[in-house]
């Protein structure tokens, strides 16, 4: 397989195999913007500005606090602050939106759709979804181009849902005709067949403390009911 700088990143997730290479992958990628976040955005005015803008959900606030960065993410939270402060006071100054004798009102108090847009944005996760959306389109590119990738994804352990879910939809947009027939009859024969497994596993786990089985070998598993919540969800 000719890798390019490109599709390494996704390669070498597929390698190191795991209940979704698409997690090993994103978990990756999620490390390397949290310390971007706290080192070179610093110095970047462009992405201090968007930095300001958007702020960041509270898994990623806390990812940043383990990075033993003090300062700098004492400076993200002050530029931040300063700008949402701004914000909500402006729309606070906005008139109410209030119905009339006969009708309902109509649209949003624009305190409240401030915060909201405050609390719905995250600058992490975004850049993160839009990655992995790419990492999807370099997947079928990949897929259909290179036998040996082919083969490596046919024979991974499948994927969570959420990924599996982002496959399928970007298959719709980069594949099409017999290609995308194929590509689809593999993948959804895959994650059955793993989903069916991890069912397996999960189930002889819950077994094991029947003393009916009790002296029985645990089998693969002793980690099933995390690797089955590593199936059903993106990690956590």
């Amino acid at each position: 397989m000719k890798e390019k700088i490109y599709t390494i990143p996704l390669t070498d997730a597929f390698t190191e195999g795991g209940e979704c290479p698409f997690c090993t992958l994103e978990k990756k990628l999620e490390a390397e913007q949290v310390s971007y976040v706290l080192g070179a955005s610093m110095m970047e005015p462009d992405a201090r500005i968007i930095s300001n803008d958007r702020g960041y959900c509270r898994r990623h606030y806390e990812q940043m606090s383990r990075e033993s960065k003090a300062l700098s993410l004492a400076l993200v939270l002050d530029t931040h602050l300063n700008e949402l402060i701004e914000k909500l006071e402006n729309a606070s100054k906005k008139p109410d939106v209030k119905a009339g004798l006969f009708k309902k009102a109509e649209g949003e108090n624009p305190l409240v759709s401030a915060i909201r847009d405050d609390q719905s944005s995250c600058l992490v996760c975004d850049k993160l979804q839009h990655t992995l959306e790419k990492f999807a389109e370099v997947f079928w590119y990949l897929y259909k181009n290179e036998a040996d990738f082919k083969e490596k994804a046919k024979n991974c352990q499948g994927f969570c849902l959420p990924h599996f879910l982002l496959l399928l939809e970007c298959a719709d947009r980069e594949l099409s005709g017999k290609t995308l027939e194929e590509a689809k009859r593999d993948m959804i024969e895959l994650e059955l067949t793993h989903l069916k497994r991890i069912n397996e596993e999960v189930n002889w786990f819950t077994k094991k403390f029947d003393y009916r089985y009790q002296n029985e070998p645990w089998k693969n598993s002793k980690d099933a009911p995390q690797r089955a919540m590593e199936k059903l969800s993106k990690f956590l």
